[in-house]
């Protein structure tokens, strides 16, 4: 199946970052071959792709893992031109399970295939690599908030974390609105709150106008204020390239 690199959600993120030679764009478009598609709603059973990642091409998913009978937490949210399971490329088995938020299409591809971005560009070997990275830093940064902050900051710091990752494929990252197809239990067990809380937490950053939700969407009114409020730092405005390798 020949697909259009301006349909790559992979390589539109990857752009964000750095100049992708035409090699490396052929590199990324070989691991979009194949695509198996999703409902919304659903536990994935991989089983079937012991070995492999995913890249999400399109919809929402979420990882997470049971903490016991009853709770779980939350760990990554998964976005269009994500690799799946890049954290765990270590490990033999997945350490979390995934779920679906919407209807989603991913693109299963073999670890080993990675040997060939490693070989032929070391350029792009790094890119991916602190792309991982990135995704710890940012789950670090929402466990420090978790344990600091009361309900409304951690609501508040958590839209801004999604806002942040969707503005790298939106064509005005300046937009205040944005999709918010997350349910309130899943954004609690994502930043350990109740139901409960979510919906007073929101109720509160809207009776102090920085923000709105409504209809599965979220409007931030007042970006910087409520970025000072809760000390955010947009990890995937800017990330460090200096150390890549020129080719």
């Amino acid at each position: 199946m020949a697909i259009n690199f301006a349909d790559s959600c992979l390589i539109n993120r990857m752009r964000y970052y750095i100049e992708l030679s035409p090699d490396d764009e052929s590199l990324l478009m070989e691991l979009e071959k194949d695509e198996v598609s999703f409902r919304s709603r659903r536990r994935l059973n991989l089983s079937n792709y012991p070995t492999h990642l995913f890249i999400v091409k399109s919809g929402w998913l979420y990882s997470y893992t049971d903490l016991d009978e009853k709770r779980r937490q939350v760990l990554r949210i998964h976005y269009p031109g994500d690799v799946v399971g890049l954290t765990e490329i270590a490990m033999q088995e997945p350490f979390s399970e995934m779920r679906t938020v919407s209807d989603v299409v991913l693109c299963p591809f073999p670890k080993s295939r990675m040997d060939e971005i490693f070989i032929q560009s070391p350029r792009l070997t790094a890119l991916i690599f602190s792309l991982g990275m990135l995704d710890q830093v940012v789950l670090l940064d929402r466990l420090k908030m978790m344990n600091r902050a009361h309900a409304a900051n951690r609501v508040a710091h958590f839209f801004l974390e999604i806002k942040a990752r969707l503005k790298v494929h939106t064509a005005d990252p300046g937009n205040a609105t944005f999709d918010m197809p997350l349910t309130q239990e899943v954004i609690g067990d994502a930043i350990g709150l109740t139901n409960v809380s979510i919906s007073n937490a929101i109720r509160r950053l809207e009776a102090d106008n920085l923000l709105s939700s409504e209809r599965k969407t979220v409007t931030i009114h007042d970006e910087e204020k409520l970025k000072a409020m809760v000390d955010f730092q947009d990890r995937h405005f800017k990330i460090d390239t200096s150390w890549f390798p020129h080719k």
